[in-house]
């Protein structure tokens, strides 16, 4: 049973990258970019961005961030693979994983949607000490729903500050990602929480 379900998550994982390599690919073409005009722009190298867009390398989270800046999109939007059904369920510890950074300790973001959504919903498990990556802002709302541990969202205020907002297990906060935010673990365990966004 157990083999089975490796084999599963191993044929999604593949299935997965293999779309993610697809989408980036297909938005580079739609706007007449080569790899080194993309690579020069992201500060990537351009044999990586091959790797990705052939499947062979899976981006973290701050590179495909780099990558979404330069192709006009969002990491949401290349991350998310097509809706294969009109009810989908993604069962507990499967859905493509991401590194968040390419940090030795990083957290993780596990993807729950489909692209034909409305809206991108992920899982991110980080544990203690672990990399969320620099300040982040694009187009659109999100949402964080804390179901373990603690977790500090800092936004930007219109003085160049960040305001921090501590959430524990429980707590939900909406806000725009307009405004430049970052996010840091807190406490000595791991947090996990699920995170929605909808692009502007």
């Amino acid at each position: 049973m157990a083999d089975a379900q490796t084999d599963r998550r191993e044929d999604h994982d593949r299935r997965a990258l293999r779309e993610l390599g697809q989408a980036v690919r297909s938005r580079r073409a739609q706007l007449g970019l080569t790899l080194s005009q993309v690579a020069e722009r992201s500060g990537l190298s351009a044999p990586f961005l091959s790797q990705v867009e052939t499947s062979f390398a899976a981006p973290s989270l701050v590179s495909l961030f780099a990558i979404a800046r330069v192709l006009d999109t969002t990491p949401e939007r290349l991350l998310a693979g097509p809706v294969s059904a009109e009810v989908v369920v993604t069962p507990r510890g499967e859905g493509q994983r991401y590194a968040v950074t390419d940090a030795a300790r990083g957290a993780f973001r596990r993807q729950l949607t489909g692209l034909g959504e409305p809206f991108s919903a992920a899982e991110y498990v980080v544990a203690p000490g672990s990399d969320l990556g620099g300040v982040f802002s694009s187009a659109g709302r999100e949402m964080i729903h804390v179901t373990t541990g603690r977790l500090i969202v800092e936004i930007e205020t219109g003085d160049g500050r960040f305001t921090a907002h501590h959430l524990a297990a429980g707590d939900t906060m909406v806000y725009s990602t307009d405004a430049r935010h970052r996010w840091r673990h807190l406490g000595d365990s791991t947090t996990k929480f699920v995170h929605v966004s909808v692009p502007g």
